[in-house]
Order: C-alpha cells, then structure tokens, then sequence
C-alpha cells in the first residue's frame, strides 16, 4: 500500500503544470477568475512570504519547493543562495527551467529529497515550507518543524491550511478523488506545534484561509547546525 508520502509525490507529479498555473496565470479567463476570487489568499502569501525573505544576502531553504515560484522570487529579491527541496521530479523540472529564465540559475539549486531523510552540510538564514503542512499528517508536523529549526540561524516560515471553513472540505473530497491526503489546522494548533518546537516570538497571522506564521530561532541556541 503506498505511504502518505508517496500518494503526495505522485499528486504533484501528475499535477504540476497544472498547479503552476495558478501563478502563471496560463489558463481560461473563467480559470484565472476563479483564481483571483478564491485564491487571493495564496496570492498575498507569496507577497509576504518573498517580504519576510527581502534582505540581500540571505540563505534561504524552500522545502516543498514545488514549480520553484517562491524559490526564484526570493532569490530575484536578494537571497544570495537558495536550495529548493522537492520530491516530484516534474515539479522540480518547472523549477529549473524557471530559475534559468529568470536569470537567477546561479543562485538557486533544486534538489530531489524528501526533507527528514536529508542531510544538510551548512544552515540556512531562513527554513521555510509554504504549503507543505497541508500534506504532512498533525502528528508527523513537530519533528518537522524541530528540524527546521535546527537547520535555521534566524527564522521559519511556515504555512497551514485553516479548518472549519467551507473550503476545507471542498478540497479535502477534491483531493481525495486524486488519492492524495490534505490536513487542516486551528489556530491554537498551529501556536502549539510553534512553541513546542522551540521556536520564540512566534507570529500566527490569518490570511484569508492559511495561517501565515513567522517563528524566530532562539538566540541562544548554537543557532543553525547542519543535519
């Protein structure tokens, strides 16, 4: 029986050029209308996102990289290198291509990895997973997020889906059709999962119908060890 891991993969193998139109915008005027209405959430996530990463010369891990959007336009914003992690090879292609005509191949690297089996040999200024928690079972969401911290010298940024809206089923029957898995959150939840892996001054915004969440490393810590 295929894993949770391995029904996502395959999700987003089959799916990829379709997902990467949301932001590219590449289909019908009802397609992108749609999107406009329904998704502006995701919209205004990359926006903070790429804000949250706007200082030049920072480090910076994508996990869950998906069509490498964020990962090129955090390294457009300044990011001196960024490492992208995926485990769909069609995802990871879009990537590729997309760094290469954004002019920014020299900054990026994208890598096929699932995050927990992965060693890293340096840290990263920033670890951030945008989109990732919606595929990762509750209970395999702290060690997870423990690592990130780990691999981070000063913050993660991370998103979760929120439960109790009317979207939430919609997209879990939607999914569920495709044979892949998606979670949702509460807010004292997502606030939860951020303390108990040790993260401080933890902010949990909503955004329409994601929590934004920004958690910094505590800086005590021998800040940023590789794993």
């Amino acid at each position: 029986m295929a894993s949770v891991g391995d029904k996502v993969r395959t999700h987003f193998d089959e799916t990829a050029g379709e997902f990467d139109s949301i932001y590219t915008g590449e289909k019908g005027a009802v397609g992108r209308w749609l999107d406009r209405v329904l998704r502006w959430d995701m919209y205004e996530r990359f926006r903070r996102t790429v804000a949250e990463c706007s200082e030049p010369g920072l480090e910076v891990l994508d996990i869950g990289c998906g069509s490498g959007r964020f990962s090129v336009a955090v390294a457009k914003a300044g990011a001196k290198r960024v490492v992208g992690l995926d485990f769909a090879d069609r995802m990871l292609a879009i990537a590729s291509r997309l760094a290469e005509s954004e002019g920014v191949e020299g900054q990026c690297e994208f890598l096929n990895a699932d995050f927990m089996d992965a060693s890293f040999d340096r840290a990263f200024d920033v670890c951030m997973a945008i989109g990732l928690f919606d595929y990762i079972p509750p209970d395999g969401c702290p060690p997870f997020l423990r690592k990130m911290r780990r691999l981070a010298r000063r913050k993660v940024i991370a998103t979760f889906p929120l439960k109790w809206t009317w979207r939430a089923p919609v997209r879990k029957v939607r999914l569920a059709l495709r044979g892949c898995p998606v979670y949702f959150f509460t807010r004292p939840q997502v606030e939860r999962l951020m303390a108990d892996a040790g993260f401080v001054n933890s902010a949990v915004e909503r955004i329409g119908k994601i929590y934004f969440a920004v958690g910094h490393v505590p800086p005590r810590e021998n800040q940023g060890q590789a794993h």
